[in-house]
């Protein structure tokens, strides 16, 4: 009888998932849609790496924050 239910509580539980991998890999390929230049219905795929990702999303960041810093100081 108790030989039964374990047998029976090991089935319900079914198989461990397999261990999933780190959602943050860096080496990750992440493909975007873009709207091709000059056109309004034609997207074309960009990929990178997600590291490659975020080092552009950094440099866009200083660009626009260097920009704002500076703004208003033109002529002096």
């Amino acid at each position: 009888m108790l030989l039964m239910t374990i047998a029976t509580i090991a089935l319900a539980q079914g198989p461990t998932p397999p261990p999933e991998k780190p959602k943050d890999d860096p080496n990750k390929l992440i493909c975007e849609q873009r709207l091709k230049t000059g056109s309004r219905v034609n997207f074309i795929s960009v990929c990178h790496t997600r590291a490659e990702w975020e080092l552009i999303r950094t440099e866009n960041r200083k660009v626009v924050e260097r920009g704002q810093a500076n703004r208003g100081r033109l002529g002096e």
